[in-house]
Parts: structure tokens; sequence; C-alpha cells
């Protein structure tokens, strides 16, 4: 009897004494692919008008739950502590979340397992506490499910002693979202709201002490925003943020409202409160801004201009100006500048609806498709054989150009059209941050992005057309005009050598062979026959017919140079997490200024020494076939079209991006730069 008594006094000490190994929880409220609880991290109230509290979620794998903010679809979980005893009020805490997509909508929350901190507040620390807590949430995967649970939980007032869960709990909370500026990186942190007629902008702008590194931003208002990616901006050395989302001003339906912005990267977890009013948006202010960026594509289409892409089309309008004179200089260079306009406006409406679409957009991405430089290569071809004068090629009388007859006019509409294409092979100084303006702005400003560099574009034309007494100054007619037919005509054959080398990366020598022996024989046909329009057709169709043949595919395709690393076998984050500086070459064989980099600046013996002597990782990506990689790094950096050149390193992670036209002064800057 006496070793039993000692047994259960024994027993008693130590359920008492280990009070520390057993939890405090309530039971499981389980719903279809979820179930849910609460935790305490104490045993007991700990004599404290407030105890954290743990709401645990386990999800079924790949299903997801809601932040307070969820974007489009889902609703975040609602509680309700009414028929509790001894609770003023509960506060929940939101752990810093992740973007999925559902169903094609974009949203934000969490998977497989995520607690909730809620601080309960008590009326009488000196009484034992009832939580009855009443929950709605939603869970989805293919399909979403609502979910909900009641949840019981007693906590005795006294002294606490840690549960199981109090290494949890602490955790959670030492992962959530710092709210206190001072104790995190940043110096500032400041929120503004703009509006217009139609668009409202949030502004984000944040310095730190550290760097910025691919940072995500979501925010959280009382309206349900959508969630979409900011427009950002950096600092050289990443420590400045400017990021701007917009909205449609419909969706925003307070003019002053409680908004919270989260920032998350590998050196910051920052949630910043504030209260937010917007401010309409300063017409002159607006109008600045407009009339900079309408500026700024004014330019780069100017200097397209003097890009060697273009030199084929206007050696054919010189021509056309030195055989006509002033008869009809006027109406074919207006007509001209049409084609021009017109073609960059229905480039802007092609990027639209392939924005529209979720589908990538680039800067001569067209280049990138065999049967589109096919084309290209044929129709350079007609000009050639038709300025060494082999046949003279008309329009079908049943083309006609507004009031004219004429095919003529259709020649001059098609120059400007066809000048613009050639053109978007070429990356001019300016046309990089049009392109970029353009792609990351409204519908309207991207239209009016196009517009200005059509415009910019036909500045020359529009000039001569403006002053036609410009071409008296060119020599008169003479026999010294052939030779410079056949000299520009042996421009469009090195331009037709060029489109040639880029069809080699989707096609052998077989095809250029064949291709020549096609040519050939319509030069045959066209000076023997007097129906080169039957004949030009037939080559097109047979032409377009010899890609179906798998004998005439390119096997082997070559990306990088000697001394290079490729892009797609290298992680960059991996290298300048060792220390090492990367230099990134992104081109394409039919990007015309990644050529001239390539030769003038990569390939210069300065250039090569300084990357020798700084031990510089030099990595290449080649676009010149359509690649998801590189897309979505260029979209990442804000970036529409090639060449893209940057230097990486661990203090630089964002990148120092140089201009589209590099030189040989500015690479050495950057070596130093990067350096410091």
């Amino acid at each position: 009897m006496i070793y039993i008594l000692q047994l259960f006094f024994l027993l008693i000490t130590f359920i008492s004494s280990s009070g520390s190994l057993h939890g405090l929880e309530s039971n499981w409220g389980i719903s279809e692919a979820s179930k849910v609880r609460l935790i305490s991290p104490l045993s007991h109230n700990n004599n404290k008008n407030k105890i954290i509290l743990g709401l645990e979620y386990h999800l079924d794998p790949e299903w997801k739950t809601y932040w307070q903010s969820p974007g489009d679809g889902g609703f975040p979980q609602e509680l309700s502590w009414n028929k509790s005893t001894n609770v003023s009020s509960i506060d929940i805490d939101w752990p810093t979340p992740s973007e999925f997509e559902i169903l094609g909508i974009k949203s934000i929350g969490y998977q497989d397992e995520v607690i909730f901190p809620l601080t309960t507040h008590l009326f009488d620390p000196q009484k034992p506490t009832s939580i009855n807590l009443s929950i709605n949430y939603l869970t989805c995967k293919e399909i979403c499910i609502p979910g909900n649970a009641n949840l019981y939980l007693e906590i005795p007032a006294g002294n606490g002693t840690p549960t199981n869960y109090f290494f949890t709990i602490e955790k959670t909370l030492s992962s959530l979202p710092k709210k206190n500026i001072d104790l995190t990186s940043f110096s500032n942190f400041d929120i503004t709201a703009l509006t217009d007629k139609e668009i409202t902008s949030i502004n984000l702008e944040a310095t730190t002490k550290s760097f910025f590194y691919n940072p995500k931003l979501y925010l959280h208002t009382p309206f349900g925003l959508p969630v979409i990616e900011p427009v950002l901006d950096y600092s050289l050395d990443q420590s400045t943020l400017n990021a701007t989302f917009y909205f449609d001003r419909e969706l925003i339906t307070k003019d002053s409202f409680e908004i919270s912005a989260l920032l998350v990267d590998q050196n910051h977890n920052f949630l910043f409160n504030t209260n937010s009013k917007i401010n309409k948006l300063d017409n002159i202010s607006y109008s600045n801004k407009f009339l900079f960026y309408f500026t700024i594509a004014l330019l780069g289409g100017l200097i397209l201009n003097v890009m060697p892409c273009v030199f084929p089309v206007l050696s054919i309008k010189l021509l056309a100006v030195l055989e006509n004179q002033q008869k009809t200089t006027r109406i074919s260079f207006l007509i001209t500048s049409f084609g021009i306009v017109t073609s960059f406006i229905l480039l802007a409406l092609i990027f639209l609806i392939m924005q529209q679409a979720n589908m990538t957009v680039a800067w001569g991405m067209q280049f990138q498709q065999p049967y589109y430089l096919i084309i290209i290569a044929f129709v350079l071809a007609v000009f050639m054989l038709n300025m060494f004068g082999l046949f003279e090629f008309r329009t079908p009388q049943l083309v006609y150009f507004s009031r004219f007859s004429h095919n003529k006019f259709i020649k001059y509409f098609f120059n400007g059209f066809f000048a613009t294409i050639m053109a978007t092979p070429c990356s001019a100084p300016f046309v990089g941050t049009a392109i970029t303006v353009a792609f990351t702005q409204s519908s309207f400003i991207l239209i009016s992005i196009f517009f200005a560099m059509g415009i910019g574009m036909s500045i020359p034309y529009l000039v001569v057309a403006l002053f036609p007494s410009l071409v008296s100054f060119l020599p008169k007619p003479g026999k010294w005009m052939q030779y410079v037919k056949y000299f520009l005509s042996i421009l469009l054959l090195l331009t037709l050598i060029w489109i040639a080398n880029i069809i080699l990366n989707h096609f052998n020598y077989y095809f250029i062979i064949a291709s020549i022996f096609l040519l050939i024989a319509t030069i045959f046909l066209t000076i023997r026959y007097s129906q080169s329009f039957i004949f030009i057709v037939i080559t097109l169709f047979i032409f377009l017919s010899l890609p179906l043949f798998n004998f005439f595919k390119q096997q082997h395709y070559e990306t990088v140079g000697e001394g290079w690393q490729d892009f797609f076998e290298i992680q960059i984050e991996d290298l300048i997490s060792n220390n090492d500086i990367v230099f990134l070459d992104i081109t394409a064989d039919w990007c015309a200024t990644c050529q001239f980099n390539k030769i003038n600046v990569l390939n210069n013996k300065e250039v090569i020494k300084a990357f020798n002597k700084n031990n510089i990782i030099k990595v290449r990506a080649d676009w010149t076939r359509p690649n998801k990689k590189i897309d979505i790094f260029l979209n990442k950096h804000s970036r529409f079209g090639i060449p893209f050149n940057a230097f990486f390193s661990k203090n630089y992670p964002r990148g120092i991006i140089l201009s589209e036209l590099l030189s040989e002064k500015r690479i050495l800057e950057a070596i130093k730069q990067i350096k410091q």
C-alpha cells in the first residue's frame, strides 16, 4: 500500500513539473482540403492582460488560402469572437504571403501550413478566459471550397509555463513583417496617390541603407484591388526604389483611405501603414511628363534614320528623288511619311493585342520568326533585281491609293512601311527608353509613343516635303545616276546577305543554295520573258514551301563565342553570391546595334584587357530565336528590346545597366564603379 501511495505522488509530481511538455490547444476544425485550430504558447495567461495565441492552418497539398488583400479572386478569413468570455478584442497579424495564380487570376496568400498570431486582449487577467472563435475562410486549388470552424479554448488565470507550441509561435512572430521603420534598414518610406479622369496611380518611394534585390510589393486597401506588377525604377546603387501601381479610377472609390504596403526581398520584410489622400494630377505636371515621353520617342525615331537597318530603304527613296527631282517630290515624301506613321501605329495596335493576350512583346521580336525573315529576304531580292534594271515591277491596277490610280503612290507608301519594318532590328539611343515607357504605361501612352517615333522617323521626309526646293541642290540627272543605282543595288545585296546570315540560324546552307538557285532562275526567266510578275509569284510560293522540308532545317546552333559563358547554363545569382563580377550581353544575330557593339567595343583590345585584369565573368545570351528565360529576365529589368548589357555584383544585384550603344569609355567607367 505504501508503494502504491509513493507511485501516486511521483506521478502527480511528474505531471505538475512537466507542464512545459504539454500543449494547450483546441480541437481541429476540419473542412474539405483543410483543418484549423487554436494553439497557446503558455499553459496560463501569466497574469497579463493579453496573450498571443496561434491560429494554425493545415492545407492539403497545392491548396491555398488568402492574405488580407487576396486580389481579384478569393476573400480573406473572417473571425468572430462574440461568444467568448473575458475577451475584449482580438488583433490578427498576417505572415508574409506569396503570389500565386488560380484559374488565370493572380492572388496573394499561403499554402501548406501557416500560423496567424492572434493578440488576445483580456478584460481581467485574474479570471479564466474562454475563447469561442468562429472562422469563415476560403481554400482554392482548381476549384474553391469555403471552410468554416468553431474553435473553443480555455485559458486558465495564473502564472503560465511554456507549452510545446511556445517556440513555434515565437518563430512565427519573429518572421512577421516589421512595422516599426526604426527597426529596419529603411531611412525613408512614403506612399502618395495621384489621379486623373481615367487612372489612379499609387506611388511608393523607399530608401534603404542596404540595397534592394528583386523586391515583391503587395498593397492592402479597403477596395480589394487586383494584383498587378508595379513599374519599378532604381537608383544606380540600388538603394532607392520608386514603384508605381496603375489602377482604373473607378476601382478606388474614396479620396482618403488607409493603405498598407508590404515590401519583401532578401534584405527587407516591412509593412508600412499610413493614411493616404488622393491628389488630383496637376495638368501641367502631367503635360510635362507626357511631353517628355513624346520628345524621347521623337528623338529615337529621328535617330533611327541613320542606323544601318534603314539604309536599304533610304537608298530606294534617294534614287526616286534623283529620278523625279521636284516633279513629285512633295507628294511622294508626304506619302512615304504617312506610310511610316501608319506602320508605327499598326505596330502599337499589334503590341496592345499581344499584351492583352499575355504574350511577350519586344522591339524587333519579329526577326526571330523564320517566315518573317524569308518574306523580308524575298522583298529585298525583288527590290535589288528591280534596281539592277532586270525588270519593272508594277502593282496590279486593281489597287488604288485614295484618288490616285497610279501605282507609284502605292510604292511611296510601301517605302515608308518597309522603312519601319527594317528599322526594328536597330536600337538607337532613346529607342530603348521610349519602348520601355510605351510597354509599361497606359494604352493611350503606348500609341502616343509609337506615333511620336513614327513622326520622328518621318522628319527628314517631312522637311523635304515642306521645302521641295532642297532637291535642287542635288546634281542634275545624267548617266552618273546609273552608277549610283548600281551602288545602291549593292547595298541591298549586302543587306540581303545579312538577312541570309540570320536565316542560317533556322535553316542550313542547302536552304541558302536552293534560294540562290531560285533567284538565278527568276532572273533568267524575267529577262527572257515579259511576265515577270507571274514568275515572282511562283518563286515566292516555292520559297515559302522550302521550310516545310526537314532537309533544310538547321540542326546545330551555336549561341556563344570563345571566352563567354552560356546564359542558359549558369545562374547569375550564384556567381555574384561568390563575390564574382558578371558582365551580361544579351544579343541576337538580327540586332544590328548588337553587332556594332560587339565589333567596335566588346572585341576591343582595351575592353578585353580590362575584363581579364578584373576577373570579370562574361556571360552571353543569344536571343536570335525566341526564348522564355530571356523574355522573363528582360521583363524583370523593365527592358523590352536588345541589346541589353549590364554588370552585376554582390553590391549591384540589380545590375549597372548600360545604354544601347556601348563605348569603351562607358565600359571602363562601369568596371571602376562596380569594383568600388
